[in-house]
């Protein structure tokens, strides 16, 4: 006698049958797909930006650095001066670059940093911010890149030399033509991200080259130690950074102690020399050089957040990144070049492309953390 329980009903259909009796059962079930999960947004942008974390542990300071971080500075070459306390202490009391990095800070909420398209207006008030008398605009028209040899005159001297010596005289020959055709552009309502971008940058290489010839032009008028530090802090402490230090210190917080470091240098120096002019030319090129390396070390991290945000942008949020990195990668060019010349080579291909497509971001992140590794 067969003693075996029949099987119940749905165990005797066939595979594809009880697939569908299931699936009956349970409702409408949506089939797998292979889309991607979407990394940019409506606008354009980023959903989950690129995030970028520093590691300098294997980056170690000069013999000759200042060190004001390290047992106020008790352990480094320098001699004790009024630095040692890892405050800046201002020689004067106004300092006129204070109210230029504000300038800065209000053009840039205006045009890039809240994540807005740039309105015809926006663009406007932003030039009248620039414009202003013993503004902004007016320290970019005279403007001079200090790693260069000096004109026979200066730069805002006639209209001749800007053109004969446009390394030297980066403002107006670099920054101010193109600062004011894309503040024109915008004001039309043109590519508004594209122009905002190219603004940033300009102001940027503004920035960083200006503490450094501030620094120089301290030898003979101290004053301008203030503005040094002014230039790259906004004239505020180490934990509230404003200006180009804010760029730097929210990437790279140790290349911004670095920088904030060698700013303590410069006030350092001064403090040492109190000549009129200076005459301990070698501590305050010390200071200078301390000061370089970080400043680099930072606009390198600005730039390479710009690579990387290219693979995840697209339309004209991606062309204002492509707008950026034209303008500010030749700034990185004279020192990558003395550093490695098929790194540089490298770096500066990638912005040569007809298109942002077409840049190879691995390879230009790769050459830029070879090429500008510690502050």
């Amino acid at each position: 006698m067969n003693t075996s329980r029949s099987k119940p009903p749905y165990l005797r259909l066939p595979a594809l049958t009880l697939a569908a009796v299931l699936c009956a059962c349970h409702g409408d079930v949506t089939p797998p797909t292979d889309e991607p999960v979407p990394i940019t947004d409506d606008s354009g942008e980023c959903i989950d930006p690129p995030r970028y974390t520093e590691d300098v542990s294997t980056c170690t300071p000069l013999a000759t650095d200042y060190q004001p971080r390290v047992a106020g500075s008790a352990q480094d070459s320098w001699t004790v001066c009024i630095s040692d306390d890892n405050i800046y202490h201002r020689l004067y009391t106004s300092i006129s670059t204070i109210g230029r990095v504000a300038a800065f800070d209000f053009i840039a909420d205006s045009l890039w940093r809240k994540k807005k398209v740039p309105t015809v207006e926006d663009f406007t008030q932003a030039r009248l911010r620039y414009t202003e008398s013993e503004g902004l605009g007016s320290r970019v028209e005279r403007r001079e890149d200090i790693h260069y040899p000096a004109a026979p005159a200066a730069c805002n001297s006639s209209a001749s030399i800007p053109a004969d010596f446009p390394e030297r005289c980066v403002g107006p020959a670099k920054l101010r033509p193109l600062i004011n055709e894309s503040f024109a552009s915008g004001m039309r309502g043109e590519t508004p991200r594209v122009n905002a971008a190219r603004i940033e940058a300009a102001l940027l290489w503004f920035l960083y080259v200006s503490p450094l010839s501030e620094v120089v032009s301290c030898t003979t008028k101290d004053a301008d130690c203030d503005s040094a530090w002014a230039y790259y802090t906004g004239g505020t402490p180490r934990g509230e950074a404003v200006g180009l230090a804010r760029y730097v210190r929210e990437l790279a917080p140790e290349t911004h102690e670095r920088a904030y470091d060698a700013t303590l240098a410069v006030r350092c120096w001064r403090d040492l020399d109190r000549a009129n002019p200076a005459t301990q030319f070698e501590l305050r090129d010390r200071a200078r050089s301390q000061l370089d390396a970080a400043l680099l070390r930072g606009m390198a991290v600005i730039v390479r957040q710009r690579f990387q945000e290219l693979t995840c942008t697209s339309g004209e949020a991606r062309e204002a990144r492509w707008a950026f990195l034209k303008v500010l990668v030749p700034l990185m060019a004279r020192e990558a070049r003395l550093r490695d010349e098929a790194r540089a080579d490298t770096l500066e291909r990638q912005v040569q492309r007809a298109h942002p497509e077409e840049v190879d971001v691995p390879a230009a992140v790769v050459a830029l953390d070879a090429l500008f590794a510690c502050p």
